[in-house]
């Protein structure tokens, strides 16, 4: 696979520059924004191919990361979003097609959740 593209939203700076280590790592070209409103003007404007969407779901502004899944689902159907929070519970109201990936999260966690969802393989929970 060429090297990915992938949009990470997270409002935590040190989660946030992990991730872009992780994913840089594993050979994916990554974009960030610290949150959801930032990451929908860059969708928006861009004429770049984005891959992926990785994105906490907590975070300040007018849209959290699950109502950007829901935008994205609808507008961009086959771009896959992994959504991302320290608060288990609200993994449960999610529904089945929405990745979720449970904080704290190990490098190999992660990079196993974008690889599923890179490959378009079913959500993992």
């Amino acid at each position: 696979m060429a090297q990915p593209s992938i949009l990470v939203l997270e409002d935590d700076e040190i989660i946030r520059s992990l991730m872009v280590d992780v994913l840089e790592d594993f050979g994916a070209v990554v974009t960030s924004f610290p949150s959801a409103d930032e990451g929908m003007i860059f969708l928006e404007r861009t004429s770049d191919p984005v891959d992926l969407i990785v994105s906490d779901i907590q975070m300040p502004g007018l849209l959290n990361g699950y109502d950007l899944s829901k935008v994205v689902a609808h507008r961009w159907p086959s771009l896959p979003v992994l959504l991302t929070s320290g608060n288990t519970a609200m993994a449960s109201q999610l529904g089945s097609t929405v990745r979720f990936l449970p904080k704290p999260w190990s490098a190999e966690r992660l990079l196993d959740c974008v690889q599923s969802a890179l490959l378009k393989g079913p959500p993992l929970h």
